[in-house]
């Protein structure tokens, strides 16, 4: 695995954030241990876990010495080169091989490699000593435990092929790292060495592998993932919503209050009917997940995505009050505009369906509630110019847009992150190549929201707190915003 690099350590280049790999004017080709690399050494794999490391390394260097001699190619000893050669020279060294290790280490391959295909490997390897089950079965095992390329057992093997790729005499390296090299087989991996003996043979073996046979992987993996059940698991998320009846019922004494104290004194004042119906809104949407249960839904990162879109703008428009003339009478028409624009695309519409949950001629009555509609003009752009990320940040804000409103924006799009979170399941099995599954009986929930969205709940309150302040009854569980 490539180490990890910071945010800071990415180029933001017109709008994207690159990393230094891709950077490069030639950036690194993506060849993966385990999907492009993996399967021509399972073999090597088999030997390993039969004989043990000590054993199976010994084996494996006697194995890469005899084919040097039938094949100096600096990848001979990937199983699809082997399978490549003429039958002659493939009897030659699969004779060898049994004479050396005998049939049944390496025979679960012909469960992939039949003799329709590779006649040869087949006659000679197959074995009445596993059925096809079993021969599976040791196959996943290798797959399994090499999946990760930084384990012991992966480096073992991976030292194998970059051993035969020096053999082949066709992959230089200087004197003090290959005396480094060759004491690999000799250490244990307890030995303090090995620190750094492992991390070089890793890489090494990447630089003598930089192509792959594309028609051997697919048939390796077809093969494979049919011989195997899917594995299933989800993430366990508790719902973590004890006290939601004890806050909603809290917050809805707040919201009596307010609404008192806009109807018996404010009842005109814009101001105060912008900022309470914003946080209004926000209570019932909070409402409603608390209602239908949406805890730990994808549902439920939308209504976090609101209660901080809501706060941010409310902070905005305390923030640069001074610099509009009436701004909350700005924010009313931009909205209203947006309705207008809705509205006027449906009645311009023949198809229009009576089912539909878009009421355009109610949104018409609306858009010419308090003034006429050829007075409101319909802005596309965002109100004040700022999008959502730079209101948050005007607004000392950055932090909840950066951790949490961008999140839940990926739900809200449908964008593949979330998708994945949310409506696949992993296949925990190496022969399927740890793939996806559709989530279709809904088994995988979210982490819950509840504590997330009941801190947004509370700046919200705050913002009312801060302008209009509130009894002290009513203070308790109230942040400052």
């Amino acid at each position: 695995m490539l180490k990890h690099s910071s945010l800071k350590d990415h180029k933001f280049v017109k709008g994207k954030f690159m990393t230094p790999l891709n950077s490069l004017d030639q950036p690194l080709d993506e060849i993966s241990w385990f999907h492009d690399r993996l399967p021509e050494y399972v073999w090597i794999g088999l030997i390993i876990k039969k004989f043990g490391r000590t054993l199976g390394l010994n084996y494996c260097g006697r194995i890469s010495n005899l084919l040097k001699t039938i094949n100096t190619d600096m990848n001979a000893i990937r199983f699809s080169n082997i399978l490549a050669l003429d039958a002659e020279k493939q009897k030659h060294f699969w004779h060898e091989v049994v004479a050396l290790i005998g049939t049944e280490v390496i025979a679960p391959l012909t469960a992939i490699f039949t003799h329709s295909e590779h006649p040869v490997f087949a006659e000679i390897f197959c074995s009445k000593l596993d059925d096809y089950d079993q021969r599976a079965e040791k196959i996943r095992l290798v797959l399994h435990d090499a999946s990760d390329h930084q384990t012991y057992f992966a480096t073992d093997i991976r030292f194998v092929v970059l051993y035969s790729a020096l053999l082949s005499g066709k992959l230089f390296v200087e004197q003090e790292m290959g005396e480094l090299i060759l004491k690999y087989p000799l250490l244990s991996h307890k030995n303090e060495e090995m620190r750094l003996t492992r991390p070089t043979v890793r890489s090494m073996e990447a630089t003598a592998n930089k192509t792959n046979n594309e028609e051997y992987l697919n048939c390796f993996w077809e093969a494979i993932s049919k011989m195997t059940d899917c594995n299933l698991f989800c993430l366990p998320f508790e719902k973590c919503s004890d006290d939601s009846d004890i806050y909603m019922n809290h917050v809805r004494r707040i919201m009596d209050y307010y609404a008192e104290l806009f109807a018996s004194t404010s009842p005109l004042d814009k101001k105060m009917l912008v900022l309470l119906g914003m946080t209004t809104y926000s209570y019932k949407c909070l409402l409603e997940l608390v209602n239908h249960d949406l805890y730990n839904a994808i549902l439920g990162r939308i209504v976090i995505r609101i209660l901080i879109e809501g706060y941010i703008m409310m902070k905005h428009l305390l923030k640069n009050e001074s610099s509009h003339t009436d701004i909350w009478s700005d924010y009313q028409c931009y909205g209203i505009g947006q309705y207008k624009l809705i509205a006027k695309r449906g009645e311009e519409t023949e198809r229009k369906d009576a089912l539909s949950h878009v009421l355009y001629e109610y949104l018409g009555f609306l858009v010419n509630e308090t003034k006429d509609e050829e007075l409101i003009n319909m802005d596309t752009k965002y109100f004040d110019n700022q999008g959502i990320r730079e209101k948050a940040i005007a607004v000392g804000e950055k932090e909840l847009f950066g951790l949490y409103y961008d999140y839940d924006s990926a739900f809200a799009h449908g964008l593949w992150g979330a998708i994945r979170e949310s409506a696949l399941l992993k296949c925990d099995e190496a022969s399927h190549h740890y793939h996806c599954v559709p989530d279709i009986e809904d088994k995988q929930k979210l982490a819950s929201v509840w504590h997330d969205c009941k801190m947004v709940m509370d700046k919200t309150l705050g913002v009312l707190y801060d302008v209009y302040g509130l009894p002290q009854q009513y203070t308790t569980g109230v942040s400052d915003g």
